[in-house]
């Protein structure tokens, strides 16, 4: 810098400081003006040179015209630079600090000057410019034409370049001529595609040059600028208003603000951030935290998703027509919205004019306009009208363009706001006339003299759909009249008519909107003018003070009447007059249902009560549902005290809220029906809009539903609903809302000011508080605290809950040790240690998020420990080893620095500092290892176990509790629906950061850069690592955090989606629809993506699910394939093989050749991976190989036995099917929506070499279909010490219980049913038992199958029936698709009860059973005096084997008594001999045994009788005078003591009837009689000196009961009369319902052959009338079918077609039905066809029931006996066919000329009822009437004359015939139905009755009535059994099973 130049600036600097502010200023100004001018005149000769050019050349004229404007701008432009500039050079002059930056060597040069230069230096026209720097130019222009992109490698080369000099960071651009810019400052670098690609739709092209590098002051202008336009970028932009219309503009702003700032991709993203709207912002944040690590991909996702959704042609079009149709009708004198009106039509019509929004072409038609049309005033509307018409014609073109309607809109508004016109502001002021007050909104007062608030009257509730206008104002909603609203007399006259016209009301009387003007009949006056054509409301011009003097006078007129009345003022608006106010409380409006039947929900008001620990019920919500079941005893403890209750329960129900957002299970609800039923505390959106802080949600609530009632209190166990999401709390004391997620809910008192007078309290009882207060108010019913009570009789459900064994509360007030024996599900689980709850707190207190928004979580350190050592020495030790291996292996070498370069790009590791002396710190030796899956990548491990001086990292580490799902729940609940998908987290641990102060814990060795030719540093980890034993445990916590944080936003299924279906960082998850899966997965992204957590490697089943996602997204062998026509890879997850396409599980074989040792075959078997057990009937084949192979010791090397190998191999060759082997994955083929119930079924069984249980889940849907889907299965070897058999089956159960435990609890279905299957009894005899004790083995076993099931769970299914037995006895691989193993057995597919076998078992044989233990019997032998009971006799079915066991008896007491020698005896001890059989033995038998029998029931009076006295008067034997003969027994004295008769017969023995002793008496002598009546009976008892008390009736009940005499005289079963069928008493047409059947034969003469007969026979068919009993005979040739079908068609073709026949079962009939195919009770599958067909069904009764067809019966009978009369008159003349046919043709005129009812003797009464009456029409047979008749008579009247005769026969059958058949001739009383199993005799006529076979009922069918009269009998004979059909008259019964009669025998 020349010293001219610096003295320069220190004499400017000077000056500066010793001159004022105010002349500096002064001065500035003047100069910045004197620069300007310059600059102007510097213009000045190029635009004379232009102006000449122009007139010279007229050519060229628009082209110089646009460079003269263009000129005349940039002159402009130029100048306000040049000042701009001086100025700023003028302040940069002043600072030393500046000049100092800027350095000495800067030039300084005339402002003027050079702009005058930069002006010569550039052409005239903008087409010259340097030839060779067109290049560049053009390829700027296209930069900003074309739109282009970042790439996703565009990134910035390094952050230093920030720091750069301005010099550096702005490189020369190609210099193009002729652009007269002042400055030359605002470029675009070319060079660089970072800033040219950012924005493509920059709707501008700008043209930059490059200053000269060698002109200092241009530097100092671009340093000035650069801050000026970052302090525009910081404070000067403009949000975004998230409004389409004004995106570009807002877009161009923004990107020409920082186009030179040159920022930097994240900069720009965050810039961005900051200053779009609430809306576009969420856009931006989600794709910013999902692209953090790429910021380039990121801003280019954000531009496009804005002008996706902001942007875009629809979406701007859209917004302007959204516009135009919310902008409100403008009403009366709003000009000043007729003004926005007309801004907002401009507008639009310049966007149509630009061309690029095609939509708004609509705008050109009339339908368009016409909407914007109706906005307008009316008058304004007639002025469009003439205007656009007038336009149309003139023009003529269909419709006015929209231009043409904006320029009316803007010249009306223009007209209507023009304030010279504005005739409001000069309108004058009336003299005398108050200034009108503010309108004050007050509420209407009822005033009475008693003080009762305010009860609105039945009219006023009740609308009709007019309103009363006297009641409310319309302009208001205020309760005074229009005719005095002071507001609406104030507007002016055009305006009042437009509101009346507007709101439809009368412009007569103003009162009503149910008639108009012309109709209006009410006497109007104005009270200003007397006019009665309109009302003072509509007087024109301003109101005068009269009518304001008025109404004050009417109000001083109230007051004055208010003297000596009580006013009650109360806020009627909202209580509607209710005393004490309204106040609202927590109640919501929900739909309740049964999970899974959402068709069956009910509305009911659920209070949500937080002081309620448990959720109730009232009874009508259990009646509803019709829940039954027994009461369960609870505690009901209030305000009150407590109260001992029970009530039902309910499970399994859902509530959702009214608007159907959310949907929550409700826990178990109690039932209680003093929940609190107040519904004026019910929130209704009245209440909401009277209150102006609570209006905006008035829409949110719903209307208060009748219907619906209080039914539902929840508690504190469903937490959820008493979550506020939202509050508005309004002033101090106004009621609050609260947004709960089943709606919005208002607390308060609401009522409007406080306005009510309290409600005076008079209490005559004082009330003792919970607290043992006393107080005069009432206890506070609205707390509960509930403790449920065990109940004593549970109720088996499908897996009982442990929780029934609580203990109940002793009911101690401090309720002191109340639950110390609280039992729950989860006691038997393992529970968290108190490291792991230390683990748990410091995860709590110490994991946060940094600003990136990674979690960052500190190294859980014990308590407790030693401090580390340092291990530096050896970690570089093993990190030397580490490097001499790696330069051994090459392959690994590359593969460890690819692994470690992604450590150090992905900044998961970092240089470590300069550690302290004193600072602990821990280094990690490093080392790789490959997955046997993936060869070519290599894992670094960093390996915290490592130990120096006995110590490791891990051991001072907590890991944690184990955080992680359990991977077979996850599995299970992956196969529930039909959609299923499987993602990953990318390098889930690595997402965690290491909090800073405990990194050094995690240092590492390794070269510098990553270059093995630098030198060896130090890093440390930023991250989690896989050594460290805590990493699984703050992963997983750390991504339950994250789930938890985003619930509030994305979702609760989002967050359980997250914690139940992920395992570490891999999830797998099915949904029933696309819909739910794709929006699950992209919150789930989303959620995640803001904790830096990236869901991708997505796979599914669902095509439609993988092209929601982008194939970044997709799984890596997926991203490239083409979904429609490439094949799927098969997806590896939690080591299953899923197939996409068929949506099955498979296996993969590894062929891989293993030694025949047992670390080989146990290799081969565990590779064979098979969590669910698929294939476990294969996989136990080979863990008993393995068993078996290796039952000698050996070592894991040595060979095993060469014998053996055979079989080995073989079945390892076996394991090569299972590659074609498909398991379906889900559960069932529908949709879990459509699930109506769902079981499990649990298969367990054993051998003596394996146990297995397997597990089925039968799905029901609606349409009772069931779905049977296999779901895992377990198996394990028998130990090698031999279990028997019940031990090993029981095993199995044991298995069984806890498979199913593990699925209920980890599948996640609504399971309603658990059913447990064995082929052990001896194993459900063990179960069921609970009387027998075991030895421990087994009754430990039973114990843990009964703490989890019911006995009633468990069912018998035989062997063949048990899937299990195929994983005990292992089934090959080929074969496993052939057995039922996947598919369960057959009877799961049936929707009925599907239980084989009893439920309930017995213990089979316990006393041979070894695991039983033995019952010891001790037995007590008592001695008694009494004698022989007669107790055993009932165990004898006959006298004499009675009599004879006695004999027995009496002698072995003998041979006992004898005083012979022992050796002289000739019977000794106990034995049966035929000597003891003697007449004295059996004579002295029957004497003991009527002695022990009178001795037991006549007690008393052999006492009085030995006693000698008379027996007493109660006592039935008192008239049969008793005595006491020599024997001992009792006999009748009487009074025959005289008559010369045997002494038995005089004082016969008395035997008491009622005893069994008398039984076997009567039956003896009953048979030694043959078996005849009772006379016989009674008398041979007689005879043998037997007197039995009430012989008769016992000797009849004796006979009737004896099956012999049954089968000789026993009566047929009669039962009641059955009533007529229908088709006896229809009055159809004759012959529409007949019976039928066949009579004769009858021998005819066919032909005369040399005086030769030749005979045949004839038989007739009659057809009976059921209704009208008429007959119709038809002769037929022969029995067979044939012959009968032509008669039948011949009948047909006279009386007409047949509804109903009924018939007996001739085989004729039935080979009729057969021919014909009409269909019968024979053939049930038919009837429904033919029915359809034909009309016409055939009867067959049974067969030998001739009673049933009595209707044709009869009349056959008839016919025979008139036939016997024709016949005994012809004579003996031989009968031909043809006279046999008159025969019976004159048989059916007879038959149908009898009367059906007895003639009457009226005399008035002559005519008689017949069916030939019906048949022809006539009463009588007469002559044809005299006199001529012409073919006019023949027709007359003659339809009248048979439709009379056809009402007088039906008539009088109504009256007459009818009553006859009410009553029953015989069979008229019930009697028992026989039932089967029933022994019978069945008739047989041609057979003597002892030869009638014997049978056995099988079948019965009872009629309508419920009688029995016709069954099915079983007969056998010789060997064959046959069933036959028979009445029941036709059986004889001779012994029912039913029956307890202990006599039947």
């Amino acid at each position: 810098m020349s010293v001219s130049r610096a003295s320069s600036y220190k004499t400017r600097s000077r000056a500066s400081c010793s001159s004022k502010s105010s002349i500096k200023e002064m001065a500035a100004l003047a100069r910045a003006e004197a620069e300007a001018a310059k600059v102007k005149s510097s213009f000045a000769a190029q635009e004379m040179q232009l102006k000449k050019e122009r007139a010279s050349l007229e050519k060229e004229r628009v082209d110089l015209q646009a460079s003269l404007e263009r000129l005349a701008a940039e002159k402009e432009a130029a100048a306000a630079i040049a000042k701009a500039e001086y100025l700023e050079a003028l302040e940069f002059s002043g600072s030393e600090k500046h000049s100092r930056v800027l350095g000495p060597d800067l030039d300084e040069q005339d402002p003027a000057q050079r702009v005058s230069e930069y002006v010569h230096q550039h052409p005239k026209t903008e087409g010259n410019y340097e030839p060779g720097h067109q290049p560049a130019y053009k390829e700027c222009q296209r930069s900003y034409l074309e739109p282009q992109y970042l790439r996703q490698d565009d990134m910035r080369p390094n952050d230093a370049d920030n720091y750069r000099p301005m010099e550096q960071r702005l490189p020369p651009l190609p210099r193009i001529k002729g652009t007269p810019f002042a400055s030359e400052r605002h470029y675009t670098d070319c060079s660089k595609p970072e800033a040219l690609k950012r924005y493509g739709n920059t709707p501008h092209v700008q043209h930059n040059s490059t200053p000269d590098c060698t002109n200092a002051n241009w530097a100092i202008m671009d340093f000035a600028k650069f801050y000026a336009k970052r302090e525009l970028v910081t404070k000067g932009l403009t949000k975004f208003t998230d409004q389409a219309e004004n995106y570009r503009s807002w877009r161009a702003s923004f990107q020409n603000a920082i186009r030179d700032l040159d920022l930097s991709h994240q900069e720009e993203l965050d810039l961005l951030v900051k200053w779009l709207g609430s809306e576009s912002v969420e856009h931006a944040k989600r794709i910013r935290d999902i692209n953090i690590n790429y910021p380039d991909r990121g801003l280019k996702m954000v531009w496009e998703r804005l002008d996706e959704c902001y942007g875009s042609i629809e979406a701007i079009e859209n917004a302007l027509f959204k516009r135009i149709d919310n902008f409100p009708r403008i009403v009366g004198r709003g000009y000043q919205k007729l003004r926005e009106l007309s801004d907002l039509l401009r507008e639009v019509q310049v966007a149509q004019e630009e061309g690029d929004l095609p939509g708004l072409a609509f705008l050109d038609t009339a339908r368009g306009v016409n909407p914007i049309v109706q906005k307008l005033p009316h008058n304004l509307q007639e002025k469009w009208v003439t205007h656009g018409s007038t336009y149309k014609r003139v023009h003529n073109v269909p419709f006015p363009p929209f231009e043409v309607f904006v320029n009316f809109v803007s010249e009306q508004a223009r007209i209507r706001n023009d304030p010279s016109f504005d005739l409001t502001m000069s309108c004058p002021t009336t003299p005398g006339v108050r200034p009108h007050k503010t309108p004050v909104a007050v509420h209407k007062t009822n005033i009475a003299s008693t003080g009762s608030p305010y009860k609105p009257s039945k009219s006023s509730q009740e609308g009709n759909g007019h309103r009363d206008l006297n009641k409310e104002c319309p302009l208001h909603k205020k309760p005074h009249s229009l005719l005095k609203c002071r507001a609406f007399r104030e507007k002016t006259l055009e305006d009042r008519k437009e509101f009346l016209k507007d709101n439809n009301i009368c412009f007569r009387c103003c009162t009503t909107t149910s008639h108009f003007a012309r109709n209006c009949e009410v006497s109007v006056s104005c009270s200003e003018c007397g006019s009665t054509e309109h009302n003072t409301a509509l007087h024109p011009g301003p109101p005068s003070q009269a009518v304001h003097q008025t109404e004050d006078h009417e109000k001083k007129q109230i007051d004055t009447n208010k003297t000596n009345t009580v006013v009650t003022s109360q806020c009627t608006e909202i209580c509607k007059g209710v005393v004490g106010g309204k106040s609202c409380s927590k109640i919501c409006l929900v739909r309740v249902y049964p999970a899974s039947h959402r068709d069956k929900a009910i509305k009911a008001y659920a209070i949500l009560d937080d002081q309620s620990n448990r959720s109730l019920a009232k009874s009508t919500f259990f009646d509803t549902f019709n829940i039954i079941g027994p009461g369960s005893p609870y505690s009901l403890r209030t305000c009150a005290g407590t109260v001992e209750t029970a009530g039902r329960k309910a499970t399994g129900y859902k509530v959702e809220s009214i608007d159907g957002q959310t949907c929550l299970s409700l826990p178990t609800i109690l039932e209680c029906n003093q929940i609190p039923d107040n519904r004026s505390e019910i929130p209704t959106p009245e209440v909401a809009a009277y209150h102006p802080h609570l209006k905006r949600i008035a829409h949110q609530i719903p209307e208060l539903d009748p219907e619906a009632p209080i039914a539902l209190l929840l508690g504190r166990d469903i937490l959820r609903v008493h979550k506020a999401r939202g509050q508005i709390n309004g002033s101090q004391n106004a009621p609050y809302a609260q947004r709960l997620d089943l709606g919005w809910v208002i607390i308060g008192d609401v009522c409007l000011g406080g306005a009510h007078k309290p409600i005076s309290v008079n209490s005559m009882l004082t009330n003792t508080l919970e607290s043992r207060r006393p107080s005069l108010f009432q206890p506070c019913q609205n707390s509960f605290l509930i403790k449920e009570l065990p109940h004593r009789d549970p109720v088996p459900c499908p897996f009982m809950d442990p929780s029934s064994e609580d203990h109940a509360c002793d009911g101690e007030r401090d309720h002191l040790g109340c639950t110390v024996f609280h039992r729950s599900r989860e006691d038997n689980k393992v529970a968290m240690s108190i490291e792991d709850r230390l683990f748990l707190e410091i995860m709590n207190q110490g994991m946060t998020k940094d600003k990136s928004k990674s979690w960052v979580a500190p190294l859980p350190f014990r308590l407790k420990r030693q401090r580390l050592p340092d291990n530096k020495e050896l970690v570089y030790n093993r990190f030397i080893s580490l490097k001499h291996k790696l330069q051994k292996t090459p392959e690994m070498k590359e593969h460890f620095f690819t692994f470690m370069e992604r450590i150090f790009q992905n900044n998961h590791a970092e240089m470590a500092p300069a550690l302290r002396d004193s600072e602990e710190r821990w280094y990690l030796p490093t080392f790789g290892v490959y997955h046997p899956k993936k060869p070519g990548q290599i894992r670094v491990v960093f390996d915290s176990s490592a130990r120096c001086k006995g110590l490791s990292l891990n051991d001072v580490l907590l890991s944690g509790p184990d955080l992680n799902n359990r991977l077979l729940e996850v599995l299970l609940r992956f196969r529930k629906d039909s959609i299923a998908f499987m993602a990953d987290i990318q390098q889930m641990f690595h997402c965690f950061l290491v909090k800073e102060e405990h990194r050094n814990y995690l240092r590492f060795f390794w070269y510098r850069n990553n270059d093995p030719n630098e030198d060896i540093v130090e890093y440390r980890m930023r991250v989690h690592i896989f050594g460290n034993s805590p990493s699984p445990a703050v992963a997983i916590y750390g991504l339950r955090l994250s789930a938890q944080e985003g619930e509030a936003k994305y979702g609760s299924d989002a967050r359980s989606f997250v914690e139940k279906d992920f395992y570490v960082d891999d999830c797998l998850k099915s949904t029933p629809t696309n819909e739910s899966a794709i929006s699950l997965l992209k919150r789930t992204q989303e959620m995640l993506a803001l904790s830096n957590l990236r869901l991708h490697k997505i796979a599914s089943n669902s095509r439609e699910l993988m092209e929601a996602f982008s194939n970044q997204d997709h799984a890596s062998d997926l991203k490239d394939l083409d979904l429609d026509t490439d094949s799927l890879p098969m997806q590896r997850s939690l080591g299953l093989l899923w197939d996409l396409k068929a949506d099955t599980f498979t296996f993969q074989i590894n062929k891989e050749e293993k030694p025949f040792t047992r670390r080989g075959v146990l290799s081969t078997i565990n590779s064979l991976y098979d969590p669910l057990g698929f294939v476990t009937p294969v996989t136990i084949q080979g863990k008993i190989m393995l068993r078996d192979l290796t039952t000698e010791m050996s070592d894991w090397d040595d060979p095993l036995p060469t014998e053996k190998k055979d079989l080995w191999t073989s079945w390892k060759k076996s394991l090569e099917a299972l590659t074609s082997l498909h398991v379906t994955r889900p559960y069932a083929s529908i949709p879990s929506t459509e699930v109506k119930m769902q079981k499990l079924h649990i298969f367990c069984d054993a051998s003596i070499k394996a146990i297995a249980a397997v597990a089925y889940l039968k799905t029901i849907d609606a349409k009772e279909q069931c779905h049977v889907g296999f779901v895992m299965s377990r198996a394990k070897l028998t130990p090698l010490r031999e279990h028997t058999i019940p031990r090993l089956e029981l095993c199995a159960a044991v298995l069984a219980v806890e498979l199913a435990e593990l699925i209920t609890s980890g599948m996640g279905l609504e399971i309603e049913e658990v059913e447990f299957h064995t082929d052990s009894k001896v194993v459900l005899g063990y179960i069921c038992n609970e009387i027998r004790r075991f030895y421990v083995y087994v009754s430990n076993r039973v114990l843990r199958i009964r703490r989890s099931t019911s006995p009633q769970q468990w069912h018998y299914v035989p062997t063949q029936h048990n899937p299990a037995d195929y994983a005990t006895r292992s089934v090959a691989a080929c074969h496993l698709k052939a057995t039922t193993w996947f598919t369960g057995p057959a009877f799961l597919y049936r929707s009925t009860a599907c239980n084989i076998g009893c439920d309930t078992f017995e213990l089979i044989d316990p006393d041979a059973d070894e695991e039983i233990r033995p019952e010891v019997s001790v037995l007590n032998t008592v001695t008694s005096d009494r004698q022989l009971e007669s107790h055993r006799f009932s165990r004898f079915s006959t006298w004499m084997s009675l009599v004879r066991a006695i004999a027995i008896l009496i002698h072995i007491a003998k041979s006992y008594t004898s005083t012979l020698p022992v050796s002289q005896k000739p019977c000794k001890g106990w034995h049966h001999c035929k000597s003891a059989f003697t007449a004295s033995n059996l004579e002295r038998s029957k004497d003991i045994i009527i002695h022990t029998i009178q001795h037991e029931c006549y007690t008393k009076e052999i006492e009085y009788l030995r006693k000698g006295q008379t027996v007493s008067k109660d006592s039935a034997l008192r008239r049969l005078d008793p005595v006491i003969d020599q024997g001992g027994l009792m006999r009748i004295g009487g009074r025959l003591q005289e008559a010369k008769v045997d002494f038995r017969e005089k004082h016969p023995i008395v035997i008491p009837g009622h005893h069994h002793v008398a039984t076997l008496l009567i039956r003896h002598h009953h048979l030694q009689t043959k078996h005849q009546g009772r006379m016989f009976t009674e008398g041979n008892l007689r005879a043998a000196g037997l007197w039995i008390v009430g012989a008769k009736r016992r000797v009849s009940q004796v006979i009737f009961n004896c099956i012999t005499c049954r089968k000789l005289r026993g009566g047929s079963q009669n039962p009641k009369m059955a009533s007529l069928p229908a088709e006896r008493l229809s009055t159809d047409p004759p012959f529409t319902n007949v019976g039928l059947d066949v009579f004769g034969p009858w021998s005819v003469a066919t032909r005369h052959t040399r005086g030769v007969h030749t005979g045949a026979k004839r038989w007739a068919v009659m057809f009976t009338c059921m209704s009208s009993r008429a007959v119709h005979i038809e002769v037929i040739e022969s029995m067979d079918a044939s012959s009968f079908i032509n008669a039948f068609r011949r009948f047909i073709a006279i009386r007409g077609p047949v509804k109903c026949i009924r018939s007996d079962r001739g085989t004729n009939f039935v080979g009729a039905v057969k021919e014909l195919q009409i269909p019968s009770n024979l053939d049930t599958a038919k009837v429904d066809r033919y029915l359809n067909e034909q009309g016409c069904t055939w009867t067959f009764n049974p067969p030998h029931s001739s009673h049933m067809g009595g209707v044709w019966e009869r009349m056959i009978g008839i016919a025979r006996k008139i036939l016997d009369s024709i016949f005994s008159q012809v004579g003996s003349t031989r009968l031909t066919h043809e006279s046999l046919v008159t025969f019976l043709a004159e048989v059916s005129a007879i038959m149908n000329a009898r009367p059906l009812t007895t003639l009457s003797s009226d005399p008035e009464d002559l005519t008689i009822l017949t069916p030939a009456m019906l048949l022809t029409q006539k009463t009588s047979t007469l002559s044809a009437p005299s006199g001529e008749f012409t073919e006019k008579d023949l027709y007359r009247r003659q339809w009248r004359q048979v439709q009379s005769l056809s009402n007088v026969f039906w008539d009088k059958w109504r009256k007459e015939y009818v009553s006859t058949l009410q009553s029953r001739r015989k069979w008229q009383t019930n009697k028992p139905n026989i039932r089967p199993g029933d022994v019978v005799l069945m008739k047989d006529h041609q057979s003597h009755r002892n030869e009638w076979p014997l049978g056995l009922i099988t079948n019965t069918f009872p009629s309508k009535d419920g009688n029995v009269r016709k069954a099915e009998v079983k007969i056998c004979k010789l060997g064959e059994c046959k069933l036959f059909l028979r009445p029941t008259t036709e059986l004889v019964l001779l012994f029912s099973p039913e029956k307890t009669n202990s006599d039947v025998r």
